[in-house]
């Protein structure tokens, strides 16, 4: 096969940076873990995960997170809610 038939691969989705947006859902693929958007540092980004944990990361490391892991997150927050009652 040449090089030139090979299938390339697709390229990693990375948001720019006027797409991203407070409230919007991401997966830091640093920390590897999906968490939404609580605001900007200068270069950094402020993210939050529903159980309280904030962190600041590079735009560079993170992507839109997918259905799946939006889903992650609405889960974490439903049994972080019924945690805090004491059931």
């Amino acid at each position: 096969m040449s090089p030139l038939a090979r299938p390339r691969p697709l390229p990693v989705s990375r948001p720019g940076p006027g797409e991203l947006r407070v409230g919007m859902a991401v997966f830091d693929r640093h920390y590897d873990m999906p968490a939404e958007i609580t605001g900007f540092a200068g270069p950094m980004v402020l993210l939050t995960r529903p159980t309280g944990l904030h962190w600041r990361v590079h735009p560079i490391s993170l992507r839109p997170a997918t259905p799946y892991e939006e889903r992650q997150l609405l889960a974490l927050a439903a049994l972080h809610r019924t945690r805090l009652r004491g059931r």
